[in-house]
């Protein structure tokens, strides 16, 4: 899933700082808020994840409900559990991670950025727990991406989510698929298919194009369907991509190590 970065939301927090301190007065005490926030989302592109994540849990202690904060705080944990080693220590930071974007949309239940952190971080989690667990956070996944497409049917992280929903659940085992029948009455089983997978990875990418999760999840789509001319297309794709945010690095190993299992 597309779990790591908006660039919309921050250029427009960045915009708004910059047009509030050029047309009015600004209160001291918000003016720092606003450039701590600044330094917490340029540590956070300058690779240093945790600092980002202190820096962002720094002003969350002072201000409980800025939001901003809570959702940057989200990204962050989100991105140390990806690029962390073991799976239980990365549930805990996406767990993390979860609860930081749960608050962030009590504190603004119809803005973005909130939605989108918590269904990744739920997104996350779902690849790493059993089938019945998954199939939960699927749903839950499912539902929170159809909410923020309702606001915004151009949203990238969204489309994406939604393709890999439909990609992992039809790449389940008959067994799998019985589990989660169980747990979800086939109501997901019968919402997802292979159309779907691909029309909304493509569409993430279109509005996306340098990303290099979205080439590395269509390559992987497509090695699941045996169309293994695209997939490569996509994972040489996802290697060559420059990097832009942390789990770039590691994104782009998986993607080399796909190629190599696959095709040399």
């Amino acid at each position: 899933m597309r779990a790591f970065m908006i660039p919309g939301a921050v250029l427009l927090a960045v915009t708004l700082v910059v047009a509030c301190s050029e047309q009015q007065p600004t209160e001291p005490a918000q003016s720092g808020i606003d450039a701590k926030i600044l330094e917490a989302h340029s540590l956070y592109f300058d690779h240093r994840v945790m600092e980002s994540l202190r820096l962002f849990e720094d002003i969350i202690e002072e201000y409980p409900e800025n939001y901003e904060a809570l959702w940057g705080a989200a990204r962050s944990a989100i991105a140390q559990g990806f690029l962390s080693r073991g799976r239980e220590i990365q549930n805990q930071w996406y767990e993390v991670g979860e609860s930081y974007a749960g608050r962030a949309t009590e504190v603004e239940p119809e803005t973005l950025a909130g939605l989108y952190w918590l269904l990744a971080a739920k997104g996350l989690r779902a690849t790493q727990t059993g089938a019945g667990e998954a199939s939960a956070l699927g749903v839950e996944v499912y539902n929170l991406a159809h909410q923020v497409l309702e606001v915004d049917p151009l949203h990238a992280g969204a489309l994406h989510a939604l393709g890999v929903v439909n990609y992992r659940v039809q790449s389940l085992s008959f067994f799998e698929r019985l589990v989660a029948r169980s747990f979800l009455g086939g109501d997901l089983m019968s919402l997802t298919n292979w159309e779907d997978a691909e029309r909304y990875l493509r569409r993430a990418l279109e509005l996306e194009p340098e990303s290099i999760l979205f080439h590395l999840d269509l390559g992987r789509m497509y090695l699941n369907r045996n169309r293994e001319g695209l997939a490569r297309f996509f994972l040489r794709r996802a290697v060559e991509l420059p990097l832009l945010e942390p789990p770039d690095v590691r994104l782009q190993r998986i993607a080399e190590r796909r190629l190599a299992e696959t095709f040399n």
